[in-house]
């Protein structure tokens, strides 16, 4: 037993100077509680207690105080004369300020440690802590107490893992309570574990008698145990016949069972190539001692914790394509594991990582929780109140930060969040939902201690000692049970149902029509294994971190409604589908049904904060439908036994590495086992690689005709001609990100286990299925066996017609002419007000005839014929900006340009700065911002016709560009892909580029380019860096890609059946299109909802 004790006492107001008198005189003694530094020989430095003393001054606020008196005057059994007096008090005590500390003056000393007191006295005679004990871990840190941080506190050793990567024993630990809190304070050990093993994850029953806790069992496995308040009935609570399972981080449930984190998947975090195991929740029952796993996730479920209404929320860390630093988000679900639901984070980068969540009394949903970065400090941070009724993520969903009421949380997107921040909080424990019992660390010298803090800016040490940290405080005291949610899985099903009622609803499919989903293609993630290669290279070249499982297909009613079974107990992902089996959207993350759970969604990322209007949909009165399987069989998607046997048919028989070509041959890999047909394909892939912005995709942000790939093939490549299911295989291969292993290998053995195997053990023991992705791979090689030999094919050879190109008088002309026909027209300048200082301005393009297309290249801008263009016309002399177009569209988001590699601190390279031309705008948007400031200008401004866009380009060339031939160095004149791109190869934590001698950049250097040519921008920029074209427009070839108003039908061009079509024209190209692609003539074809990551707008005036 440990008794510390000092004699405190509340008196009545009449006795007030008394007390104060008292308080004074035992000051020294008292501080001993909060500066026992002082008291104790194995101290600082001076100067250090000092410094100590001052910093904790600047948190004693008497209008924070006098809130604090305000409030706790509700209740009856407060004193708020005595507490007011003392206020006084403590308000003279501040008035002379405290600068003397820093100069060792003993009478600022002594005044500083009055106030302090004061303080104390004053907050801790809160009627909620009358009586009060509270629980805690004590670690003794002689010599480091001063310095250390939180894993020396016995939590997780970073962001990034759960608590088998902190060392299991080496520490001095033990759970005290701690009584007599506003009167003297005691302190007496409750537990103490043999072999210096580690305590952490206190958690307190609801009948105020019992704590949970995290230890280390004598053959050095963590579990979950339990012991009385008392100090009495030790025992661990979870008992298994698994000799590799350990368990930890678990709660109460309120029907008697236990959920806690386990070890049971066998998989490692990916981003360290499975250096870490991964903890997913498992559901224990005392009584038959059964074990049911819950959570099936890629990375760790931290801190479970019931909610007042009988839910469990918890942290889940996920990146399945997303960026690794920022996706460590709030979830809930039944204790059952039914309906896992995201509460708060998810599609936000603020803050990286929400740890330690606890719920609000008397709320529904509002929690409080710690914030913190991905590297640096680890487990610590800031305390912010949250409240996912108000938003689902971002700072509109957080209440206030604590002790900053009145400063507003400032969404810092940053990798190191909380590094060099003070104070640092961990352990939150709501006392109401206004006060906290909390660990913190005021300083970077100060120690680990209790502290109450509260909504009014008050921190208050409850208790602290040198040479100790203290950590998890929770009040002792009997609570309210929350209500049991009976189980509504069948643990005698396989499957679970999901039902979608209207896929349209939500931001994830905002603008697509209806009807324009035809199928659901369904897929299941498999994950890394302990300690085997499973990094961001894994899967391929930019591709994902997991294996993705193509289980099938299921169709979609014409109202967007459907429902299908999937397999229960199995991470699922939807990809949504347009007729030609091309993913609309990637849903990037997994839902997982329990055996017989009926998943309900209303739609898309639709906002869980409206009220769904239940509609009768065409699903909902039909059967759920079983999946329709892959050809071959379920399977994991790899190039080989996928891409491979297209490349063999339709294409080796021209590719075959002779003449500078591709070599599109399989069989070949290289040293870091790639293969050759691969690595010469996967360039004209677009895809968004391991990471990508944490925000919601736009609809067709990577479908498949943003690759170059398939738009080479669309308009004939050489009359290459695949079959439907050729095409199924190429863009499936495309929705996944490009793969190319598709597999994990070599799987290490984990302490002489065959972890394949064992995962299989131990998913059909406590999930009730299997997953052998080996075997499936094995039977789809033999499948393909018996389709027989694939014999290469050499395409149909086009008949030739050689095409004349029509003459036209007085064209081409020369630039002088072109300046001369302009000048003609009298005023050619002209500027249009959008905004108050933001201006578009305008060149006039005079009228005249050209040749418009080309017969030769692609198929689908020839022939080419003569063309009228009628009247003048003004043109902007460059794209739409982002500041003009915010001027009318202010909530428009151009986002950002992807980024290569992974350990992403930021969403991209910057596409949103005011002088870049606006991208992500479809042909609607920008026919509307036309609209928009014609009734604003009274001007009839719209989007040019193909062929006006054509004559405006040209300029009076006949070349593929106004400058010269395909050939021509572009530098200074237009930005395309050109050496510059290289810097695109990147690598490290916040990555830059790579040395061109790195072993990797010639793996990551593979966007096409134009090499030999610097244009001296990697990504867009502002337009009038390049010179302008003779009619004076700037970047009409290149910078970004342009809307124009003409529908996508074949030639001849005809001006008169221009206006309507399933698609519309694209000119010109981008910082990404390579000069071939980006000629005066070169057309691209995109739905009009279609927000396009390389296009924009230019507008024009008719008259």
């Amino acid at each position: 037993m440990i008794n510390i004790s000092i004699r405190l006492s509340f008196l009545a107001v009449k006795q007030t100077q008394r007390y104060i008198m008292r308080k004074t005189i035992c000051l020294l003694l008292l501080s001993g509680i909060c500066f026992s530094s002082i008291a104790q020989a194995a101290s600082p430095e001076k100067s250090g207690k000092e410094r100590d003393l001052y910093n904790r001054l600047q948190w004693v606020k008497p209008e924070a105080v006098r809130l604090a008196i305000d409030d706790m005057s509700h209740d009856k059994t407060f004193d708020k004369g005595t507490a007011e007096q003392l206020l006084i008090k403590l308000e003279e005590l501040l008035k002379p300020g405290f600068e003397g500390i820093l100069q060792n003056d003993p009478a600022a000393i002594a005044r500083g440690k009055q106030a302090l007191e004061l303080q104390r006295s004053i907050l801790l005679s809160n009627p909620l802590l009358k009586n009060g004990k509270i629980i805690a871990s004590r670690y003794k840190l002689p010599g480091n107490a001063r310095k250390a941080m939180t894993p020396e506190l016995g939590t997780q050793r970073n962001n990034w893992t759960n608590q088998q990567t902190n060392r299991y024993r080496g520490f001095d630990a033990e759970i005290v309570e701690l009584s007599e809190l506003n009167d003297r304070l005691s302190m007496r050990t409750v537990f103490k574990p043999a072999d210096s093993a580690v305590i952490a994850d206190l958690k307190l029953h609801w009948d105020g008698e019992h704590i949970m806790f995290t230890s280390v069992t004598s053959d050095d496995r963590l579990n979950v145990f339990e012991i009385t308040t008392a100090g009495t009935g030790f025992r661990p609570l979870i008992e298994t016949p698994e000799p590799d399972l350990e368990f930890y981080d678990a709660t109460y449930l309120p029907d008697g069972r236990i959920l806690t984190g386990a070890n049971v998947g066998y998989h490692g975090v990916p981003c360290i190539n499975g250096n870490a195991p991964v903890g997913n929740m498992m559901l224990y029952s005392p009584g038959d001692k059964k074990l049911r796993r819950v959570t099936f996730d890629q990375d760790a479920n931290w801190n479970p914790v019931v909610m007042h209404n009988g839910r469990v929320m918890y942290t889940r860390w996920e990146y399945t394509d997303l960026m690794h630093y920022y996706s460590r988000f709030v979830m809930h679900m039944n204790p059952d594991g039914t309906e896992q639901k995201a509460l708060f984070g998810s599609g936000a980068m603020f803050p990286n990582s929400t740890f330690d969540i606890q719920p609000l009394p008397g709320h529904s949903s509002a929690f409080a929780g710690i914030i913190s970065g991905h590297h640096g400090v680890a487990r610590s941070g800031r305390l912010i109140l949250f409240d996912p009724t108000k938003a689902r993520k971002g700072v509109e969903g957080m209440l206030q930060e604590i002790p900053y009421r009145n400063r507003p949380i400032d969404p810092i997107v940053k990798d190191r969040l909380v590094d060099g921040v003070w104070p640092q909080f961990i352990k939150p424990m709501p006392v109401n939902d206004k006060y906290f019992l909390v660990t913190a660390k005021l300083s970077p010298d100060a120690l680990w201690g209790i502290y109450l803090v509260d909504v009014f800016d008050n921190v208050t040490c409850l208790h602290e000692a040198e040479g100790e940290g203290y950590i998890s405080p929770v009040l002792v005291r009997k609570s309210q049970t929350p209500p049991v949610i009976p189980d509504r899985v069948k643990l005698s099903e396989k499957e679970a149902t999901v039902f979608i009622q209207d896929i349209y609803e939500g931001e994830g499919l905002r603008g697509v029509p209806k009807g324009t989903v035809k199928s659901l293609r369904i897929h299941a993630y498999e994950y890394a294994y302990i300690k085997s290669p499973s990094n961001h290279e894994a899967m391929g070249i930019q591709s994902g971190w997991d294996i993705k499982r193509n289980l099938g297909t299921v169709p979609v009613e014409e109202d967007g409604s459907a429902i299908f079974k999937i397999p229960a107990n199995t991470p699922i992902s939807i990809q949504p589908l347009d007729r030609d089996g091309r993913a609309i959207q990637w849903m990037r993350s997994w839902l997982t049904g329990m055996p017989g759970e009926i998943i309900s969604c209303v739609g898309c990322h639709e906002d869980q904060n409206s009220i769904a209007i239940p509609k009768r949909v065409t699903a909902s009165t039909k059967l759920p439908v079983a999946l329709t399987a892959p050809e071959g069989g379920i399977r994991p998607f790899t190039f080989d036994l996928e891409v491979q046997p297209v490349l063999d048919r339709a294409c080796i028989a021209c590719h075959d590495g002779s003449e500078g070509k591709p070599d599109f041959r399989g069989g070949k890999k290289d040293a870091r086992g790639f293969g050759t047909s691969y690595l010469a394909l996967h360039p004209y892939v677009r895809r968004q690689g391991p990471e990508a912005d944490m925000a919601v995709l736009q609809p067709y942000e990577y479908h498949a005709n943003t690759s170059e790939l398939i738009r080479m093939l669309e308009v004939g490549h050489h009359n290459v001609k695949l079959t439907k299911e050729e095409w199924s295989a190429l863009t499936n291969w495309i929705d996944y990100n490009a793969p190319d292993k598709g597999i994990f290998g070599p799987i290490n053995p984990l302490k002489g286990v065959d972890q394949y195997t064992r995962r299989i053990e131990l998913s059909e023991k406590y999930a009730g299925k299997s997953v052998c992705w080996k075997q499936e791979l094995t039977d789809y090689a033999a499948y393909l066996k018996t389709k027989g030999t694939i014999k290469p094919e050499l395409p149909e050879s086009l008949k030739s017609k050689k095409q004349k190109s029509p003459k036209v008088k007085g064209w081409p002309f020369s630039s002088g002419e072109a300046q001369d026909k302009q000048k003609a027209l009298g005023e050619t300048r002209l500027s249009v007000d959008v905004a108050p200082g933001i201006k578009i301005n305008f060149v006039k393009i005079p009228s005249g005839s050209f040749v418009m297309g080309c017969n030769t290249g692609s198929a689908d801008h020839a022939p080419a014929g003569k063309v009228r263009i009628d009247k003048p016309f003004w043109m902007a002399e460059v794209e739409i900006t982002n500041e003009q177009y915010a001027a009318l569209v202010p909530d428009h988001d151009s986002r950002c340009v992807d980024q290569f590699w992974k350990d992403h601190t930021h969403a991209g390279y910057p596409a949103n700065l005011p002088h870049q031309p606006v991208i992500r705008v479809s042909y609607r948007d920008a026919l509307a911002y036309c609209e928009t400031l014609s009734r604003k200008t009274g001007l009839n401004i719209t989007l040019p016709t193909e062929a006006q866009w054509e004559w405006a380009c040209r300029a009076g060339s006949d070349k593929d560009f106004w400058f010269g031939d395909a050939n021509a160095d572009f530098a200074g004149k237009e930005n395309l892909a050109d050496a510059r791109l290289s810097d695109m190869a990147v690598k490290g934590v916040d990555p830059k580029p790579m040395s061109h001698a790195d072993a990797l950049f010639k793996y990551y250097n593979y966007l096409p380019k134009a090499a030999e040519v610097n244009d001296g921008a990697m990504i867009q920029t502002d337009s009038k860096d390049y010179q302008a074209n003779p009619f004076g427009l700037h970047a009409m070839h290149g910078n970004i890609a342009e809307w124009t108003r003409s529908a996508y039908l074949p030639y001849p061009y005809k001006a008169n059946a221009q206006e309507e079509g399933e698609r519309y024209v694209v000119r010109g190209g981008s910082y990404l299109d390579r000069p071939k692609y980006s000629t005066a003539y070169t057309r691209k074809a995109y739905y009009p909802w279609q927000r396009v990551f390389n296009v924009g707008f230019r507008v024009i005036i008719e008259q």
